[in-house]
């Protein structure tokens, strides 16, 4: 009953947003109607994903289906040019491949049992203890994460750790907080360097055309503190919230047979082969999703894995991704991105206090849609700001986009572990949410010093 009370109150509230949409009472009359049209989609959709009043899924599904017969349109009555393909293109963008690919990965790892292999190795480096392994667990994924994609890294990490989590107890919160210390540390591993995560890369871009780029020694001076102080920060939080259970993982540590057959062979050497892919993309020019093919190839041709393994990859949280893009798709697309950034007062603002502000936009907007949609968004406004010192407020915002990670859409990484199952959006919500605002609090002063210590700017 209550939480059928609940969801009408959810669809109730979503209706409101949607109607005011469609009467302009959201601001003032100076936002186009696609505008008012994209923000009561932005707030219905987040709405929907923070009160789960319906799948994840669904609200991505939904997302497209109000781009398409609404957003479209009104874009087009208000003079703009826009295709139904550039809402329907997320939903099998670079990055969907990139997932299914992890996906598939993960799926063979655990077939032939070289998961639950690769688990017990790692406890036999940590010990059973619950806390040794965490911190185990999160160093090796943030390491991983500053040189190949952090869903990449994060699909590796949670087909090595599922087997240990299964281990614990139902109930126990230690499956809990293993489960999470892997896409919050592949989420603040992607800091260290400027190929650590997509809004990085997209600041380099931007920071190469304002002939301000650091070097890739200087990005890791300025990432690596920060990555190792959120790194204990995350693993107190966890511990913090999750604690009370067994503080021990009741597994053998003795290794399983894996058997010298020919598939072991070919997913081990095809994994490799994607993982060398992935950290060498700035060398072969292919992105992250064309490698994630190899994989996908790779065990389906070969009859590693069959129509069965296909139906039981988590499609869900490929649509669900495929929503955030989406979304940022309509942000940009009926100009309420730059509506929005246009409310920012800037005149007379210090460059410290527009770091600030930027680097919370960029992380407040990449908490709803995909971080890297953020990043295309922000970072060009601030390129076209007429100052100097552009430096910190180009790297604010591409920290603020990767410490956005509340909820499953946030970012990839938190996707891929609410695939699982195992967790629901209230308890990635909370050590989410509080280690979003340690993060940014950690960049925007003593990050902030230390970067022009080092000399960025």
């Amino acid at each position: 009953m209550k939480q059928n009370l609940g969801q009408l109150a959810s669809l109730t509230i979503v209706g409101l947003f949607l109607v005011g949409a469609g009467f302009n009472f959201f601001a003032e009359r100076q936002m186009t109607q696609s505008g008012y049209v994209a923000l009561g989609i932005l707030l219905a959709a987040a709405t929907l994903w923070i009160t789960e009043a319906v799948p994840l899924f669904v609200t991505s599904l939904f997302v497209l289906f109000l781009s398409v017969i609404w957003l479209a349109p009104t874009i087009r009555a208000d003079g703009g040019e826009v295709e139904n393909t550039e809402f329907l293109a997320p939903f099998f963008s670079d990055i969907i491949l990139l997932f299914l690919g992890g996906f598939v990965l993960s799926a063979a790892l655990h077939k032939l049992h070289l998961d639950e292999w690769l688990a017990r190795r790692i406890i036999k480096r940590t010990g059973s203890s619950l806390p040794k392994l965490m911190i185990g667990v999160m160093a090796v994924t943030a390491f991983l994460s500053m040189w190949l994609s952090n869903t990449a890294t994060a699909a590796m990490m949670l087909a090595m750790i599922l087997p240990i989590v299964n281990h614990l107890p139902e109930g126990d919160p230690g499956r809990k907080a293993l489960l999470l210390s892997v896409p919050f540390a592949a989420n603040v591993g992607g800091l260290g360097t400027p190929v650590g995560s997509p809004p990085n890369a997209i600041a380099m871009q931007y920071m190469r055309q304002a002939g301000i780029e650091p070097g890739f020694g200087t990005w890791m001076l300025i990432g690596i503190p920060g990555v190792v102080i959120m790194l204990l920060l995350t693993w107190v939080v966890l511990m913090a919230i999750y604690r009370g259970g067994k503080s021990s993982v009741p597994m053998q540590v003795s290794n399983i047979a894996i058997p010298n057959s020919l598939s072991v062979w070919t997913v081990s050497g095809v994994a490799l082969l994607t993982a060398v892919g992935w950290m060498t993309t700035t060398v072969h020019g292919h992105t992250a999703g064309t490698v994630a093919m190899i994989p996908m190839l790779a065990f389906f041709a070969t009859g590693i894995l069959d129509t069965a393994d296909l139906r039981g990859l988590s499609w869900e949280v490929l649509l669900m991704m495929g929503g955030g893009l989406c979304l940022g798709s309509a942000i940009s697309l009926s100009g309420l991105a730059d509506w929005l950034v246009g409310l920012i007062p800037l005149e007379g603002v210090s460059v410290f206090w527009l770091t600030v502000i930027f680097g919370s936009v960029a992380c407040l907007m990449s908490s709803l849609v995909s971080n890297t949609a953020t990043a295309n968004l922000v970072l060009p406004i601030i390129l076209g700001l007429n100052m100097d010192s552009l430096s910190p407020m180009m790297i604010g915002t591409a920290f603020g986009c990767s410490l956005a990670m509340p909820l499953p859409v946030s970012t990839p990484p938190n996707a891929m572990a609410f695939s699982s199952g195992l967790i629901r959006v209230g308890d990635m919500v909370k050590p989410g949410l509080l280690l979003t605002l340690m993060g940014l609090i950690l960049a925007f002063t003593t990050g902030y010093w230390w970067w022009k210590f080092v000399g960025l700017w």
